[in-house]
């Protein structure tokens, strides 16, 4: 009972978690989101202070930890806050100890292909490298850039990937956070937080439109709510929305595939990423696959949703990407566009892409069954 009341609870957050976070699309932007970077001066400060052969003290990391971004993550995330505090301080007494250079020279080694990382000191660490590489950058860009120019031209490319510009979606206000940690900026409960490094590392434009990408996530919760009255437990059905969040959203920050980049990753994840993207016409097949099986009682409740949502690939990215990307590619934007809250627009426009493309398209039984429990929470 446990087990299925876990799946059933992820469901909830795949349809109910987006929803979490904006103000009134409409209102001006400097009202919708507060942004905070109070934390993250106070990282880049105690990082310049080890100039001066200054170390930062117990107590300030306990400041730093009881600051806006932090004091927020850990108090709404089910994260292990020890273990969480320890990667960000480890990490930052790697880099700028002169003592651990021998460790962080090892670490370094390991930052070309993290996909098979023991734990997530070295994305930590990686982060705490590029801070000290681009320290004065950084912090000249905190003081200098137009942080609310920045959030209205995100909110912007967010809204454009809306069915009507998001004007009939009334989400609730969001704070964003800068902060340090590791190699993702992402979208949670309490806010946006967006790791600073990951933000600015290939300028502000490629920021604006990482933010969109993150803004459009908390928006999406809406745009299902305008067409469904009830949410949707079913394991395709959420694999599907996985597929959508990010494949839709990735056309703000990545546009085409494959990619040429995927900074700051390197070179070995580069690759892994774009292979998966290439294997999704056999990653969506499994998944017509698991689906069928689970109608013919092959498979448990339990069984059937943890292998659908398994083929959500890095949580959609790969997948969504070549679904959402294939129906640009072959019917329009438009046809992405209202596809977004939708799951009869979603897998019917995508159907018929894959026709146009030569590539897999989903059974009819698989596409009934979609439509089926789609139907079953409508408005």
């Amino acid at each position: 009972m446990k087990k299925i009341f876990y799946i059933k609870f992820i469901l909830f957050l795949i349809f109910a978690f987006p929803s979490i976070g904006y103000a009134e699309v409409n209102s001006p932007c400097g009202s919708i989101f507060n942004v905070d970077v109070s934390s993250v001066k106070q990282y880049l400060r105690m990082a310049r202070e080890t100039r001066e052969s200054r170390m930062p003290t117990d107590a300030e990391w306990d400041s730093l930890f009881n600051s806006k971004a932090y004091k927020a993550l850990l108090r709404k995330t089910h994260w292990n806050r020890n273990e969480f505090k320890g990667n960000v301080r480890n990490a930052f007494d790697i880099v700028y100890n002169p003592l651990k250079r021998s460790v962080c020279d090892s670490i370094s080694g390991l930052l070309n292909d993290l996909s098979n990382l023991k734990d997530e000191l070295p994305m930590f660490v990686s982060t705490a490298l590029d801070i000290r590489d681009n320290l004065d950058q950084y912090s000249r860009i905190l003081e200098s850039v137009n942080i609310d120019s920045v959030v209205n031209a995100a909110n912007e490319k967010a809204l454009t990937l809306l069915p009507g510009k998001g004007k009939n979606l009334h989400p609730e206000s969001s704070p964003i956070y800068f902060i340090v940690w590791d190699l993702e900026c992402r979208a949670l409960a309490p806010g946006l937080f967006l790791d600073i490094n990951s933000f600015f590392s290939e300028g502000v434009e490629a920021a604006i439109e990482a933010l969109g990408h993150e803004m459009h996530h908390f928006y999406l919760g809406p745009a299902f709510e305008v067409n469904y009255k009830e949410d949707i437990m079913d394991g395709a059905a959420g694999a599907l929305v996985f597929n959508m969040r990010e494949g839709v959203a990735d056309l703000i920050n990545k546009k085409e595939m494959p990619l040429k980049s995927l900074a700051p990753y390197g070179e070995a994840m580069l690759k892994t990423y774009n292979d998966d993207y290439y294997s999704s016409p056999k990653v969506l097949e499994e998944l017509d696959s698991i689906t069928c099986q689970y109608l013919d009682n092959k498979l448990s409740l339990e069984e059937y949703f943890k292998k659908a949502l398994g083929c959500a690939h890095f949580e959609g990215h790969t997948t969504g990407d070549y679904m959402v990307f294939l129906i640009r590619d072959h019917l329009g934007l438009d046809s992405v566009i209202e596809s977004v809250g939708d799951l009869d627009k979603f897998i019917d426009n995508y159907n018929k892409a894959a026709e146009k493309a030569g590539t897999y398209r989903f059974s009819n039984r698989f596409t009934d069954h979609i439509h089926s429990v789609s139907a079953k929470a409508r408005r």
